[in-house]
């Protein structure tokens, strides 16, 4: 009875803390939301082509309304919820629609507004069921058949550690499916490692859910075939090993219906991934033998970087040293515990298969590059954490440590986890704020009423809705092209003492201002105010 007491104490426990530190690390989420200042292109992209009334169209010389841009990017009243025109929109794109369902919906619940809030919400519930979901794969995965202390401490451990990263923050930071692919690659697996430890693989309880989450997963971002594929051998590798060829049997057929049902509801992913421009570009990049190192240092670097502080280097060295001890040990019968399992296998496979794979196909795009393996990053740490505290305890335990001390390293691993989490935040090691353009945009917010000029680059036209958000502050803008000669003749611009002008960068970006200058006698000079990736925002005087 004293036993079963203690128990449910623990439990309550650990629920307790779990709780504690979701709402901590939601109530950090918003702390960052509210610092949130500006937008990646893609992000805009995401309004827009869930939302789009008209269609944005370069026209040369033309002025633009404040609602022309704007209606495209918010749901107007009876346009709510039409989700075949999204459909239609991520079909001339090369994304699946499931995500911009979503973020169609909570538009259509919010018409006539644009805001960061509405992106930013339905990330925090995508880290909500990913959050809860991590919790369970770490916790079913890191419990032994007796005793579930073990599970419970590294559930706690690595919910924390990853929730508090860089990366996480990040994550839910950027208005694009990649929090919700993370929730779908870790309801995958939790299904098969609920299938695996308790020995169900009935169609109610396996089955079906594992049919469902191939059909959502691929719909939401084609990455996640990825990591199912890799999942699903060792998967099949378990029940071939296990002689449970009915079930085997049962698990293919219900992937490739899962899969099918997806190719025939959106027929466009197959062109997506073997004739779009992403695709053909992935599939060249796996087929380079030559980058295969550079591109595995620079993910590898980015993991180190946003979730390890640098410190990543120093866990593998201290795993290996602790490795080899526990070897040493083994053979004079001071420890016998295997550490590894058929669940930790079911974890690692994927999750190294899944990293090789998307390093070798990602885009190199810097410190953003970090959204395609951030489905993995609360693995990664898992298993970092698993095998440090798995060899490090048997280590323990052939010195005579007891069971009972389990809290004492428990605390100082969670102390280390939250240090190298706090150092990063302190450097600053979160991206999609876009902080750096507070004082542009708080200067454009003063000068609305100044008539306003977007050179744009013909080459790159579609740059100009990169500039969205601070154009809706305006009335309306002057569109003209960079390469066009003739002078500009609008009488609104030419007889302005003061107008701004976004210029893109290109072989006539200063002609074009030199050019305007000469037409408006009122203008004597340009003074540079801000610059953004492809544009620079003057003040002419």
């Amino acid at each position: 009875m004293t036993d079963v007491v203690s128990d449910k104490k623990k439990k309550l426990f650990f629920v307790t803390m779990m709780a504690v530190i979701l709402l901590m690390q939601l109530a950090l989420f918003c702390y960052y939301g509210n610092r949130k200042t500006g937008f990646h292109e893609d992000e805009l992209y995401t309004y827009y082509s869930t939302n789009k009334t008209a269609g944005l169209f370069v026209s040369d010389r033309q002025w633009l309304m404040r609602d022309q841009l704007r209606n495209d990017f918010v749901v107007l009243p009876g346009e709510e919820f039409r989700y075949n025109v999204v459909k239609q929109m991520q079909s001339w794109d090369v994304h699946p629609p499931l995500y911009y369902y979503l973020i169609h919906t909570v538009c259509s619940l919010t018409p006539g507004v644009f805001s960061k809030w509405q992106g930013i919400g339905l990330n925090l519930l995508g880290y909500v069921f990913s959050y809860l979901l991590l919790a369970y794969v770490t916790y079913t995965a890191a419990s032994g058949k007796k005793d579930s202390t073990r599970g419970r401490l590294l559930a706690l451990l690595v919910c924390a550690g990853w929730g508090f990263s860089g990366a996480v923050i990040s994550g839910v930071m950027f208005i694009r499916m990649y929090q919700w692919l993370t929730m779908w690659i870790l309801l995958c697996l939790a299904i098969h490692l609920r299938a695996v430890k308790k020995q169900d693989f009935r169609i109610r309880c396996f089955l079906l859910p594992l049919g469902l989450t191939v059909f959502a997963g691929f719909l939401t971002q084609y990455y996640y075939i990825i990591f199912h594929c890799f999942l699903g051998l060792a998967f099949c590798l378990y029940l071939l090993r296990g002689k449970k060829i009915r079930e085997f049997i049962s698990y293919v057929i219900t992937c490739f219906l899962g899969l099918a049902s997806a190719l025939l509801y959106y027929p466009s992913a197959l062109s997506h991934i073997f004739r779009g421009y992403r695709g053909t570009e992935a599939v060249s990049e796996f087929g380079n033998v030559s980058n295969t190192g550079d591109r595995l240092r620079f993910f590898y670097g980015l993991f180190d970087d946003y979730v390890m502080y640098d410190t990543l280097t120093l866990w593998i060295l201290v795993i290996v040293l602790l490795a080899v001890t526990v070897h040493f040990l083994k053979k004079r019968g001071k420890v016998s515990d295997n550490v590894f399992n058929s669940s930790v296998g079911l974890i690692a496979v994927p999750v190294a298969g899944y990293f090789f794979t998307v390093s070798k196909t990602a885009l190199l795009l810097g410190e953003t590059s970090n959204r395609y393996q951030l489905p993995i990053y609360g693995l990664l740490l898992f298993l970092l954490l698993y095998f440090t505290w798995c060899c490090l305890w048997q280590v323990l335990e052939a010195f005579g440590v007891q069971r009972r001390s389990l809290g004492i390293p428990a605390g100082l691993f969670l102390v280390v986890l939250l240090l190298i989490d706090g150092l990063a935040l302190r450097d600053g090691r979160v991206f999609f704020l876009y902080e750096e353009q507070t004082a542009e945009k708080e200067f454009v917010r003063e000068n609305t009423d100044v008539p306003v000029v977007v050179f744009y680059n013909e080459a790159s036209g579609d740059h100009i809705w990169w500039l969205s958000d601070e154009l809706m502050e305006f009335p309306e803008v002057y569109l003209a092209s960079e390469e066009n000669r003739e002078p500009i003749t609008d009488k609104k611009l030419i007889d302005s003492k003061r107008v701004l002008a976004y210029v893109a960068d290109g072989d006539y970006s200063n002609a074009a201002l030199e050019e305007f200058l000469a037409v408006n006698t009122h203008l004597t000079s340009f003074e540079k105010i801000a610059e953004r990736e492809a544009w620079t925002l003057y003040e002419l005087r």
